[in-house]
């Protein structure tokens, strides 16, 4: 995480790629409740799993025409695995995919950090793999211009019936008329995570109250940190690497955005300058946790002990064999609820990824990229998939109504107003210039007029060089 101090530049260096959907390397696979959805894995998978018989008929029941593929074999360039291991639930895209089509999925396994330099030297070589994950949020433009992808429109009909629920969503990854990502599903973010015993046991108002109310905003939000927080006991509001930027988001305006076929930057925004400010009097009214006090270190096991009220993070934390959520406290302790309202804003924006995935450059089996999305958007809206994904998320993950229906009731708010970063889809430059530079209000009390203007024109000169190489 570099900023314009040298010592914060160092120290925040190492934490920089945790900001990062889905680029943490835990363990596991998960299946999201809509059974299509994968969570971060590191290794290939030695024993799959296999569906229950009662599922995989219900599975075979969802009819997209499917036809055998010549070429069944799609090779995944990825650090995680979308075959599950032996013991963990097999999501319904691949129960279709592996049945209808006679397809499987082969990882080809590379390190988080390094999979678009290995992606460029298989593609120079010749030996291009498939497909690559489009949900860190950085296939489009970046990936385009430097032509490591493909157009997937030959494959995948975006104005059929089946895609016509993401069309909106998939427009915004297309260029002169060529989509550059298969999104068959938007998910949150971030989460606010939270243990239920702290709220209370200080005497706090219940978020999920709140939020049912039409009452969980940036103000009742800062009201409960204000009320919890005690530097002398040692309780914080907020810890984790996640908060800055999904909150942002929340006024609906990206750091980095397209418009017009242009890439362009919103550093100016009144909204960005509101949400900057609300986190600078957080660090000025000592509320985040000191993580530069503490080595630059996350103790996400201050949420199960009572000393921190809230930690964002992805929804894959909401898996066990992730080894997350057990550190806020037993599961049915362990408590969420969306990003807080703006109350600037009449939408409820929430920051937003997708599901779905890229058609590498040199591709030897882009039909078989086709048919595997189709599969996944298939399952997205079935109403079997949902009754498999509900039983997996009480039987195989161990949730509790409550947070059932929370996660069910996020997805859905965040379908209705999603809002999605770019500032990591156009090159490490511009990645460099937002990611840290927008943190350092709510990290090192600087103020956000101050950290624009440092950063503005040099922005402003990569996304001219990046919008001259888009129109190539």
């Amino acid at each position: 995480m570099k900023t314009f101090k040298k010592i914060t530049s160092a120290v925040l260096a190492i934490a920089s790629v945790l900001t990062i959907t889905a680029c943490e390397d835990t363990p596991a696979v998960s299946t999201a409740p809509s059974g299509t959805s994968s969570a971060p894995v590191t290794t290939a998978s030695t024993t799959k799993a296999t569906m229950n018989e009662e599922d995989a008929s219900k599975v075979a029941e969802i009819d997209i025409g499917a036809k055998k593929l010549e070429n069944g074999t799609v090779k995944f360039l990825s650090s995680w695995d979308i075959n599950p291991t032996e013991g963990n639930p097999v999501p319904v895209s691949l129960e279709m995919f592996q049945t209808q089509f006679g397809g499987n999925i082969e990882l080809v396994h590379t390190a988080w950090e390094e999979r678009y330099s290995k992606l460029a030297i298989l593609v120079q070589a010749d030996d291009s793999p498939d497909m690559f994950s489009a949900a860190d949020m950085d296939i489009f433009p970046k990936g385009a211009i430097n032509g490591m992808f493909d157009p997937l429109d030959d494959y995948v009909d975006f104005d059929s019936e089946l895609w016509a629920p993401m069309k909106a969503v998939n427009d915004q990854f297309a260029f002169k008329g060529k989509h550059y990502v298969g999104a068959y599903d938007t998910d949150s973010q971030c989460l606010m995570f939270y243990n239920k015993n702290t709220i209370a046991s200080n005497g706090l108002p219940d978020p999920v109250q709140l939020l049912e109310e039409g009452n969980w905003t940036w103000d009742t939000f800062n009201d409960m940190m204000m009320r919890f927080c005690d530097r002398e006991q040692g309780k914080f509001a907020v810890d984790g690497w996640w908060f800055e930027g999904a909150f942002s988001l929340t006024t609906g305006v990206p750091y980095i955005g397209m418009a017009d076929g242009k890439i362009v930057h919103n550093l100016d925004d009144a909204m960005l300058e509101k949400a900057q400010d609300f986190m600078y009097n957080m660090n000025k009214n000592d509320l985040p946790f000191p993580k530069a006090e503490n080595a630059w270190t996350i103790v996400p096991s201050n949420i199960g002990a009572g000393k921190t009220l809230f930690y964002p993070i992805g929804t894959y934390a909401l898996y066990p064999y992730n080894n997350i959520i057990q550190e806020f406290g037993n599961m049915e302790d362990v408590m969420f609820v969306p990003m807080p309202k703006c109350p600037y804003t009449e939408k409820y924006y929430l920051p937003s990824i997708v599901d779905g995935f890229a058609l590498c450059k040199g591709a030897k089996n882009p039909e078989g990229v086709g048919a595997y999305l189709n599969c996944c958007m298939a399952s997205r809206d079935s109403e079997i998939a949902k009754e498999i994904g509900k039983r997996q998320a009480f039987d195989e993950h161990g949730w509790t109504q409550e947070q059932y229906d929370m996660y069910q009731k996020v997805r859905d708010m965040t379908a209705e107003a999603p809002v999605i970063e770019l500032y990591n889809a156009v090159n490490d430059a511009v990645a460099g210039y937002i990611n840290n530079p927008m943190k350092e209000g709510y990290n090192n009390g600087i103020s956000w007029t101050q950290t624009r203007e440092q950063i503005r024109a040099a922005v402003q000169s990569e996304l001219d060089g990046a919008n001259e190489k888009l129109g190539e």
